[in-house]
């Protein structure tokens, strides 16, 4: 929400870089053309494409199509230059409507309100409304099941800039987004905890699925993984853009990335080298101490972990 344009945002290497993911619209002057002829600011790179629930690393040759998701890599300062040459919709997010005044709703209306936007929360449970409305600033809480249509237009969900439906039932979530972007509603976000639910998200219009559980499976994946795993973010589609320390004694380290092998799946996005953020060519040669986000589709995962262990 704090990046224009982009529906989702993660950050790495000390928040140095960071990913966007771009949805493809109808207007976007990306659609029907062949990634190299992608007019992107210096120093950022698309690194993946999902595209019908299925990740790849597109190639020079690969056609973007409308409803794409691409996922842009690029340092924290040049990432809204990069959403925009690809976004149609780059108008900053001053309204939001959130949808489940739980724990994960009330702590997002709070920041939210820290960073200066606009907050409508809508919450089923009398009691539970009443205590949200009393810990937020300015934001307006109302008690209401919150799914019909009648009731989002009514209450102006089609002038919202973003739609976040975050109780704690799935298919509440997915049909109250889709109600709101039918609407009108700029941005839909929907939390499922259930992963079965996630593709349905794409088919009803919703922007973004968000999971508690895909998030607990990210902390604990630093610490099984092979490598130096400092983080991990996973995508709805089993992709994952990994960030690993390059070690002294690895397959990857003192050899062009182009010599190295990486499996048809997989691409080094960025680098980050005594804090300087790098956006390699074939030609980089990776150092040991470097730090290295790395895309890559779920087959290739553990071939990446193999490439940077000791």
């Amino acid at each position: 929400l704090l990046v224009p344009g982009a529906i989702n945002v993660d950050s790495f290497a000390e928040d140095t870089i960071e990913v966007a993911e771009v949805i493809l619209n109808e207007g976007s002057e990306a659609v029907g053309r062949a990634l190299r002829d992608v007019n992107l600011p210096d120093d950022s790179l698309i690194v993946g494409v999902v595209r019908g629930g299925e990740a790849l690393v597109p190639k020079g040759g690969t056609v973007l199509e409308r409803r794409d998701h691409v996922l842009l890599i690029s340092g924290r300062r040049q990432i809204s230059d990069a959403v925009g040459a690809l976004a149609t919709d780059t108008a900053p997010v001053r309204e939001v409507t959130i949808y489940g005044g739980g724990r994960i709703g009330l702590r997002l209306a709070l920041s939210l309100e820290k960073a200066g936007m606009s907050v409508r929360v809508i919450e089923r449970d009398e009691s539970r409304a009443r205590y949200v409305a009393s810990q937020l600033r300015k934001g307006f809480v109302l008690h209401d099941e919150g799914i019909s249509r009648d009731f989002l237009l009514q209450e102006g969900v089609d002038r919202t800039d973003a739609f976040v439906a975050v109780t704690g039932d799935d298919r509440a979530n997915l049909l109250a987004a889709m109600y709101a972007r039918q609407l009108g509603a700029r941005i839909t976000i929907a939390g499922v905890s259930r992963g079965e639910f996630a593709p349905l998200a794409d088919a009803l219009g919703v922007d973004l699925t968000i999971s508690p559980r895909m998030l607990a499976a990210e902390a604990i994946l630093r610490f099984v993984r092979k490598g130096e795993v400092i983080d991990v973010a996973l995508l709805a589609s089993g992709a994952e853009m990994i960030e690993l320390r390059v070690p002294e004694r690895c397959r990857v380290a003192g050899r062009p990335l182009s010599e190295v092998g990486f499996p048809e799946g997989a691409i080094v996005g960025a680098l980050l080298r005594n804090g300087t953020v790098i956006i390699p060519t074939g030609k980089e040669i990776l150092r040991p101490g470097d730090d290295a986000v790395v895309f890559t589709v779920e087959d290739a995962v553990e071939e990446v972990e193999n490439l940077f262990a000791t």
